[in-house]
C-alpha cells in the first residue's frame, strides 16, 4: 500500500468527482463538492480506502493536497458554476507537514476568488486539539474562504465544534436523513439542527437524499439546500443545470405547506388497456415492490390489476395457455378502484378510504387530476401519513386552543419567505392579563384566551392566512388576504364584547378594578384590551422568522404604552399608532 501511495504521488494519479449542491429556493446549482478517487485499476480506487492507508503510512497531508489542487484546477477548468466545496481533515490542517497559503496560492494562480471556495472539514480522522484547529479555520475564514461542518450529529465532538467554529455551513449527517419521511426521531433533530443553525446565521444542507420520500419531506422543512444520489451522482464532468430537478424544487417547495393527495403517489406506472397479460407479468416481474398498476385508455383509468389477479390466473392449470395472450382489460377484476383528486388533503382522502373500506377491503387507490391519472397511492401510506400529521399537530398545538405552536408559525414565516410571497406578520397580546387572572382565576383567564382564538379564526381568512398560538396570552397571525387592516378591527370590536361577559358587573360600570400588583401596590387596572404589531413583509425580502421577531418587539412595547385597543403598524422604517374600538 506505501508502494501504491508513492506511485499514485509520483504519477498524481487522482481523479476529482464533482456532485452539485441544489438551492432550494432557487433550484439552481448552487455548489458542487469535490470527492477524490485512486486510479481504477489501484486498490486504493476507494476513497475511504485512499485516505486510511495515507493516514497510516503518514502521506495524508500530501495526498489531501494533490486532491486539494486537482480538485481546484478542474473546477476552474470546466467553469462550474457557484462554489466549490473540498474536504480536508482536522488531522491534515494540524500536521506540522500542511503548508501555510499553498490553497492560496494555488487560487490566485487561477485566478479564482478566494469567496468561491468552501473548506469543507470531515471527522473521518477528528481531531487531537481542538484549539489549533480552530484557529486554522478562522485563519481560512480572514482569507476570504468559507467553512462548512460535515456530518453534523455524527462525531462526538461535532456540535461543540460547530458551536466554537461558527462555519458558514453544516451538514446535516446521512444518519438522519436516510427515512426521515418515517421516523419521528430523525425529524425532531433535524429540526433542531435548523433552529440551531438560524440562530447561527449558518446555512443548511441535508446530504445524501437518495429517494423521492425524503425529498418530498425535506422540501417542507427550512433547509437551504439539497445534496444526494438523487438530484445527481459524483462524475468528472458534471451537468451546469439540472432542469428537471430545478422543476420538482420548486413544485415542492410551492406546496410543501400544504399536505394533498399528489403527495402519496408512489409510483406512476400504468399500461394500456390493450396490453397483453404476460406483458403485464413481465412487468410485474421487474417491479417487484409494486402491488397494483393503473390500466388507462388513454389518460383515463379503467381499473387496476394487481399482482396477485395475474399470479393467480397465471398459477392455474393450463394458465399461461388460457391467459398469456388475453388482454389485460378482459381478467382486470378491480374495475372500480378508489380514485382521488390530487388537490384533496390528506384527512379527506382518509375520510373517503375509511368510508369505502366498510364496503370492501383495499390495498391501493388511483390519484387522478381533472380525471387524468397521476399515480398509485398505498393505504397503509395514507394511515402513516395521518397518524404523523395528528402527532406532529398534538405536538405543536397549543393545548389550550389547538392552534398551532411557534415552531410551525416560524416555519410558516420561512417559507413564505423562501418562496418570495408578500404578507403580514401581526402580533396580538392581551393587555391587562395577569391582573384578571390574579382577580378571577385561571380557568376564567383560560375563557379570555379562548375568547381571543375565536375572534382571531373568525375574522381571518381560512385559505389564505394562519392563526397561532405562541403562548400564554401572545398569538401571531400571518396575513396574506389584502384586507388584513379591516380583519384586525373586527377582531378587536368582536374580542372586546366577548371579553365583558367574563367580568362582574360593578367593574364593568367602573371600567376595570383595583388590586395589588407585584411591588403590593394597590393599582387600577382597565378591563382588558388588545394590543397589536404589525410588520408587513414584502417579497424578495431577505429576512427571517428571528429577525422578524426581533423587529416587532419594538413595535409591540409601543403598542402596549397606548392605552386601551392598539394597533402599530410598521413598514420597517417608521411605525405609527392606531386606535382600533
Amino acid at each position: 500500500m506505501l508502494n501504491e501511495l508513492h506511485k499514485i504521488l509520483k504519477a498524481r494519479a487522482i481523479t476529482s468527482l464533482y456532485q452539485p449542491i441544489l438551492d432550494k429556493n432557487s433550484g439552481q446549482i448552487f455548489a458542487y463538492e469535490a470527492l477524490s478517487r485512486g486510479p481504477s485499476d489501484s486498490p486504493l480506487h476507494s476513497p475511504n480506502q485512499l485516505f486510511v492507508y495515507a493516514r497510516q503510512h503518514n502521506l495524508l497531508t500530501e495526498i489531501e493536497s494533490l486532491c486539494r489542487e486537482k480538485a481546484i484546477t478542474g473546477f476552474v477548468k470546466q467553469q462550474l458554476p457557484g462554489k466549490l466545496f473540498i474536504n480536508i481533515t482536522p488531522e491534515s490542517l494540524e500536521a506540522a507537514s500542511h503548508e501555510k497559503g499553498k490553497t492560496l496560492q494555488l487560487l490566485e494562480g487561477l485566478g479564482m476568488p478566494s469567496s468561491q471556495l468552501v473548506i469543507e472539514l470531515t471527522e473521518q480522522f477528528p481531531s487531537t486539539n481542538e484549539e489549533s484547529l480552530i484557529n486554522a479555520l478562522k485563519h481560512y475564514q480572514k482569507m476570504g474562504l468559507s467553512i462548512a461542518l460535515d456530518d453534523l450529529g455524527a462525531g462526538y465532538s461535532s456540535l461543540r465544534l460547530w458551536s466554537k467554529s461558527r462555519p458558514e455551513f453544516v451538514k446535516i449527517d446521512r444518519h438522519f436523513i436516510e427515512n426521515i419521511d418515517l421516523d419521528v426521531t430523525k425529524q425532531e433533530f433535524v429540526r433542531s439542527f435548523i433552529e440551531i443553525a438560524k440562530s447561527m446565521q449558518c446555512k443548511v444542507i441535508a446530504e445524501g437524499v437518495e429517494t423521492e420520500s425524503e425529498f418530498q419531506y425535506l422540501s417542507k422543512l427550512s433547509i437551504d439546500y439539497f445534496q444526494g444520489y438523487y438530484f445527481c451522482r459524483p462524475q468528472p464532468f458534471p451537468p451546469s443545470e439540472l432542469a428537471v430537478i430545478d422543476k420538482k424544487i420548486a413544485q415542492y417547495c410551492k406546496d410543501s405547506t400544504s399536505n394533498t393527495a399528489e403527495s402519496l403517489a408512489v409510483h406512476q406506472i400504468c399500461i394500456d388497456n390493450r396490453q397483453s397479460v404476460a406483458q403485464v407479468n413481465k412487468l410485474f416481474q421487474d417491479k417487484p415492490n409494486i402491488n397494483s398498476i393503473a390500466v388507462l385508455d388513454n389518460k383515463k383509468v379503467l381499473g387496476l390489476i394487481s399482482r396477485s389477479n395475474i399470479q393467480g390466473r397465471l398459477s392455474q392449470p393450463f394458465g399461461r395457455d388460457l391467459y398469456s395472450n388475453k388482454k389485460v382489460s378482459e381478467v382486470m377484476l378491480e374495475t372500480f378502484p378508489l380514485k382521488v383528486d390530487a388537490s384533496l388533503s390528506i384527512e379527506q382522502v382518509s375520510r373517503l378510504v375509511t368510508s369505502r373500506a366498510r364496503y370492501q377491503q383495499e390495498e391501493d387507490f388511483v390519484i387522478c387530476r381533472d380525471g387524468d391519472f397521476i399515480g398509485i397511492g398505498h393505504v397503509i401510506d395514507l394511515l402513516r401519513q395521518v397518524t404523523e400529521l395528528q402527532v406532529n399537530h398534538a405536538r405543536q398545538a397549543n393545548p389550550l386552543t389547538q392552534l398551532p405552536g411557534l415552531i410551525p408559525i416560524n416555519d410558516c414565516i420561512d417559507q413564505l419567505i423562501n418562496t418570495n410571497n408578500r404578507f403580514v406578520v401581526a402580533h396580538f397580546d392581551i393587555d391587562n392579563f395577569k391582573p384578571f387572572n390574579d382577580v378571577y382565576g385561571f380557568a376564567q383567564g383560560d375563557q379570555v384566551i379562548l375568547s381571543l382564538a375565536i375572534s382571531l379564526k373568525k375574522f381571518s381568512a381560512v385559505q389564505q392566512d394562519t392563526v397561532g398560538h405562541i403562548g400564554g396570552d401572545d398569538f401571531i397571525v400571518i396575513y396574506n388576504s389584502a384586507n388584513w387592516q379591516q380583519r384586525i378591527s373586527d377582531t378587536i370590536k368582536h374580542f372586546s364584547s366577548l371579553v365583558r361577559e367574563f367580568y362582574y358587573q360593578e367593574h364593568l360600570d367602573a371600567g376595570g378594578f383595583y388590586c395589588q400588583d407585584r411591588y403590593a401596590t394597590e393599582r387600577y387596572h382597565p378591563i382588558a384590551s388588545v394590543s397589536v404589531a404589525v410588520l408587513e413583509i414584502e417579497s424578495e425580502s431577505k429576512l427571517d422568522h428571528f429577525e422578524i421577531s426581533s423587529r416587532l418587539s419594538p413595535l409591540k412595547q409601543a403598542a402596549k404604552n397606548n392605552l386601551g385597543n392598539s394597533l402599530v403598524v410598521n413598514n420597517v422604517d417608521n411605525y405609527f399608532s392606531l386606535k382600533a374600538g
